[in-house]
């Protein structure tokens, strides 16, 4: 039986049934337990983006409050690090210490005060309450993760600083030294945690640089409070034509790889002098508290790297971790020759054995050669993966845009507040805001000012860029799937009569590195083939996975045998020579399911031949 079953596991598919074997002697694997490996693989990934994105929120959420230190503010708390005497003090050191890191640069008096400042700000923030309190709606569903041996452990652990990369600024503005600015750069570290399917405790942390700006002229925090608060939601919604990139814009011929942007795509972009002409020139129009300045100064780069990262937020998918089998369509393969089942077991041998693209299809107005099975199957499906993620995007930012397939967020790098009498750069958190990407955004109707039509678009598969950016990733991935995997030509018509369901010619893909028996449980199989083993027998990726992720442009994957039914129940599979065979069910009738999940196919075929079951059945063949 199983130890522990998620809130979810129980809604995804964790058994199987009973069916009649060849064998009259009872096989010695019915004692095999299925642990639903992968379940845990995406409630763990599913948990750490929750928790991150909550931090990141609230930070952006609370920054300033975080960031900036008035007069005011230092006189009310009565710090002791954060003081003009104690930050012109450091900065002198730094120009005459020579250390390897600027935090030696502090005695331990200093260091302890830092630290007691720091917690008077985050305090005063509320950033901790507003991080736990937006988590509370969610510790339900992942409460089988946070499941504790030890009673006294929680999920947060703790707030805390990394001072590895600390430094220090400092600018007097007269003679007197009675105005100046100051700056102290650091980490904001969340600490969190939770448990694997084996009740191990797996240690996170989360952590974002900060700069915190110190200074008694009034004007000049307003002034940075904006850059810091205002351009976050409103450069996209303002429709700033950098926080709007079209496959054009980022050179991507192949729309494969829109839902996987990482640096690269965007590092060149901005290293262009019109976006920082444009970045200011829109700063100078919406800033109002730019007027009669105490100081002479400019928002600026102090050089060409003014791009960090971006971050993607969400894209079109049809992958949903709440849903019973991730929200996977269901597919019916049995001996019949009706339509339905003829198109299902064409889609089944295009996934698993041969990817023919030699069929005339439309992609963007376009006669092109491809593959008429997976172009039939996104075009009865994409309307509704397009929809809820538009519908998603707009109730998330109230924008109604109808060319969107992947929204994120832009972080740029280097903007500072540039002070030309004194040639002084002083260094601003760092500033991010939202960006969408889209297939073709030259008609989009929010970019277009045509809202009121949004909703009386109608366009074909074969006119709609934004299928064929689904169609080119869904390719592409299966392309390397099959590669990797070597699958190979299968020839049977009829379920019951097949040799084997799937051949591969990689034998390494049911080799396991960490069990070196054939004595395997389906737990053991499910796990290899999605991609997940590994040395120490937990369920976390390796690069190995990862590499493929990356290669097939996608963010989720898993291949494995399963019950069609929400039971407890587990097929009993035996290894021989590179062969898995499927033996019989634990007890009751049941239907074996074939669940496989990449790119835009997240599909369940499930086998309902009744002769499919009166024989051993050989699953994988790989050679």
């Amino acid at each position: 039986m199983l130890k522990k079953i998620l809130p979810i596991a129980s809604t995804f598919v964790i058994g199987f049934g009973l069916v009649t074997t060849a064998c009259g002697q009872k096989p010695k694997d019915d004692k095999q337990e299925y642990k639903p490996i992968y379940n845990y693989y995406v409630l763990g990934e599913s948990f750490e983006k929750e928790v991150e994105t909550k931090f990141h929120n609230a930070l952006a959420e609370k920054q300033n409050e975080l960031i900036y230190i008035d007069q005011a503010m230092q006189q009310h708390e009565n710090f002791d690090f954060f003081t003009q005497s104690n930050l012109q003090e450091i900065n002198l050191r730094k120009k005459n210490q020579n250390v390897t890191s600027n935090y030696d640069l502090l005695s331990q008096r200093e260091k302890d005060a830092l630290t007691n400042d720091l917690n008077k700000i985050t305090k005063n923030s509320k950033i901790e309450e507003t991080i736990l309190n937006s988590m509370k709606p969610e510790l339900n569903f992942y409460s089988s993760i946070l499941e504790f041996k030890n009673e006294n452990q929680k999920w947060f652990e703790r707030l805390s600083y990394d001072f590895s990369n600390i430094d220090f600024g400092y600018l007097s503005f007269d003679n007197e030294n009675k105005n100046y600015i100051a700056n102290v750069n650091l980490d904001l570290v969340f600490t969190y945690q939770y448990t694997d399917i084996n009740s191990n405790v797996i240690k996170n942390k989360y952590q974002e640089d900060i700069v915190i700006t110190i200074c008694n002229q009034d004007d000049i925090i307003e002034n940075l409070k904006f850059s810091t608060s205002e351009l976050r939601e409103n450069l996209i919604k303002d429709k700033f034509e950098w926080a709007w990139f079209d496959a054009y814009d980022l050179r991507i011929n192949d729309y494969a790889r829109l839902f996987n942007l990482s640096n690269s795509d965007f590092e060149n972009l901005f290293k262009f002098d019109k976006f920082e002409k444009s970045l200011l020139n829109y700063i100078s129009k919406h800033n109002t508290n730019s007027s009669n300045p105490t100081q002479s100064y400019n928002f600026t780069f102090k050089d060409e790297n003014r791009f960090k990262n971006f971050k993607s937020i969400n894209r079109i998918n049809n992958f949903n971790p709440r849903e019973n089998k991730y929200g996977s369509k269901q597919l019916i393969l049995d001996d019949t020759v009706s339509t339905t089942n003829t198109n299902n077991i064409n889609l089944f041998k295009t996934v698993f054995s041969e990817l023919i693209t030699d069929d005339q299809i439309v992609l963007e107005n376009k006669f092109v050669k491809g593959n008429q099975d997976i172009y039939a199957h996104l075009n009865k499906e994409y309307k509704t993966w397009v929809s809820d993620f538009q519908t998603k995007f707009n109730k998330e930012l109230g924008i109604n845009s109808d060319s969107i397939v992947n929204y994120g967020e832009i972080t740029l790098n280097n903007f500072c507040l540039y002070f030309d009498e004194f040639n002084y750069y002083h260094p601003i958190n760092p500033i991010s805001y939202y960006v969408g990407i889209s297939a073709n955004n030259l008609n989009d109707s929010y970019l277009n000012n045509e809202n009121e039509i949004v909703e009386t678009k109608i366009i074909s598969a074969g006119q709609d860029p934004i299928f064929k950016a689904i169609y080119q990733n869904t390719m592409s991935a299966l392309q390397v799937f099959q590669e990797t995997y070597g699958t190979s030509k299968t020839t049977w018509m009829s379920l019951s009569d097949n040799q084997e369901l799937i051949n591969l010619k990689n034998a390494n893909i049911l080799y396991s590195r960490a069990v070196k028996t054939n004595d395997k449980s389906i737990s053991d199989i499910n796990a290899q083939l999605s991609l997940l083993n590994n040395k120490s027998l937990t369920y976390s990726a390796e690069s190995e996975r990862q590499s493929f992720l990356n290669k097939t442009n996608t963010s989720s994957f898993h291949f494995q045998f399963n019950n069609s039914e929400e039971l407890q129940n587990i097929p009993i599979i035996e290894m021989t020579n590179n062969k898995l065979i499927f033996k019989k069910f634990k007890e009751d009738s049941s239907n074996l399911s074939v669940d496989f999940n990449l790119s835009f196919l997240n599909l369940s075929f499930v086998i309902k031949s009744e002769k499919f079951y009166w024989f051993e059945r050989t699953l994988i063949d790989s050679n």
